[in-house]
C-alpha cells in the first residue's frame, strides 16, 4: 500500500528528507520525483516501510520506544485499507 511520504515520515519520527534518502538509496521502495520528499507524488510503501523498521530495530540501531511508535502508526495506515 502507498502512502504520500510527507504524510508517514513525521508519525514514525523520522524527516521527510531521511526517509526520501531511504528511498534513492533502495532501501524503501517508494519514488520521490524531482528529488522532492514533500511533493505530492512522492510515496513510499508501507509493507516495506515496516520491514525496514523491524530489520533496524532487530539490528539494534532503533531504540524500542521509537521502533513501537513507527510500527503502530504503519499498521494503523495498513488496515485503513
Amino acid at each position: 500500500m502507498k502512502i504520500a511520504l510527507h504524510q508517514i515520515a513525521y508519525q514514525i519520527g523520522i524527516h521527510p528528507t531521511e526517509l526520501a534518502k531511504l528511498v534513492y538509496d533502495g532501501e524503501i521502495t517508494g519514488e520521490v520525483p524531482d528529488r522532492n520528499p514533500q511533493s505530492k507524488d512522492a510515496w513510499v510503501d508501507l509493507h516495506s516501510l515496516r520491514n525496514f523498521i523491524q530489520w533496524r530495530y532487530d539490528q539494534g540501531r532503533m531504540e524500542e520506544l521509537v521502533y513501537g511508535k513507527s510500527i503502530r502508526h504503519i499498521d494503523r495506515w495498513l488496515s485503513r485499507k
